[in-house]
């Protein structure tokens, strides 16, 4: 994985400058491309999901801050143990045609989305029914740079709840953790784990469960690092894009070279991420309430 500081250092290699002037040129441009291939298409590591709730005799809530397209949504009515999936209204006039008289039902048949907004129809009739929505997120600039002035004084095997020696902020959230490999006792496993929540200054919780050696009263070195959202194989072709673009304005024949590893790396990251899953099976043979679009023929 290469985080933000990883990236534009490696841009600075890349371009052979390492001015102000250009390393900040350089993270522009990255961060344009890093949009850029994020916006191509329905990526399913942009996935996330984000829960909302009901108001009262409202139908309308307000969409994620991070949503960028809804992709499903569910809704559990509050006191209820069962999930309804209401289908998407395939247009406008098909919206404004079921709701020409006004419905009320925490049991959810349609819903859209219009302004910044999730329409649910019929209208809930509780405060507090719950929404899961499944969503492609919206992208953030690269441009936190490493922090490797703390320590991590604890962490169990297994265990998600870490102690550092403190300067922990509440933006830290999303951001990634990897705790310096050494053969040295009390130090990590070199792996990078994002970060789930911060507790205080000095208390955080990770997403994956920590698999390297247990680290008791020690003071390990770790980074904090702001990464892309791409797959980590991928974390430096923004960088590339960015050094081409560098090499294009020098009128350099290097700037051919790194636009060549960055139309390859998007050859290879739709191939490889386009699916969710690294299964071939088209159709499995079970019967479902799901028909293969492509095993039908229309006549």
């Amino acid at each position: 994985m290469k985080s933000f500081s990883q990236g534009r250092n490696l841009y600075g290699v890349f371009s052979k400058n390492t001015t102000t002037d250009n390393l900040s040129y350089g993270v522009e441009e990255a961060n344009d491309k890093y949009r850029h291939i994020c916006a191509l298409k329905d990526w399913p590591f942009l996935t996330r999901l984000r829960i909302k709730t009901t108001t009262a005799n409202t139908q309308a809530v307000e969409l994620p801050y991070d949503c960028d397209q809804v992709r499903a949504i569910s809704v559990i009515p509050n006191g209820s143990t069962s999930r309804y999936v209401p289908k998407l209204s395939p247009s406008p006039e098909h919206w404004d045609s079921i709701n020409i008289s006004t419905f009320s039902s925490d049991i959810p048949e349609w819903y859209f989305v219009r302004a910044g907004q999730i329409l649910l129809f019929p209208t809930p009739v509780q405060t507090g029914n719950t929404i899961y929505i499944t969503q492609k997120t919206r992208v953030i600039d690269l441009s936190v740079a490493d922090l490797t002035s703390i320590t991590v004084v604890s962490i169990a095997v297994g265990g998600v709840a870490m102690i550092v020696s403190g300067g922990l902020t509440a933006q830290m959230v999303g951001r990634w953790i990897r705790i310096t490999f050494s053969d040295t006792a009390n130090t990590g496993d070199g792996q990078w784990y994002e970060i789930a929540a911060i507790g205080s200054a000095t208390t955080l919780t990770l997403v994956r469960s920590y698999g390297g050696n247990a680290i008791v009263a020690g003071t390990a070195a770790c980074t904090i690092g702001q990464m892309p959202l791409l797959p980590e194989s991928f974390h430096d072709t923004p960088w590339k894009m960015a050094a081409s673009l560098y090499w294009g304005k020098e009128a350099d024949s290097r700037s051919v070279f790194y636009l060549n590893q960055y139309s390859q790396d998007l050859k290879d990251i739709n191939t490889s991420y386009s699916s969710p899953t690294t299964s071939m099976v088209i159709d499995d043979g079970q019967d479902d309430d799901i028909i293969n679009p492509n095993l039908t023929l229309m006549l």
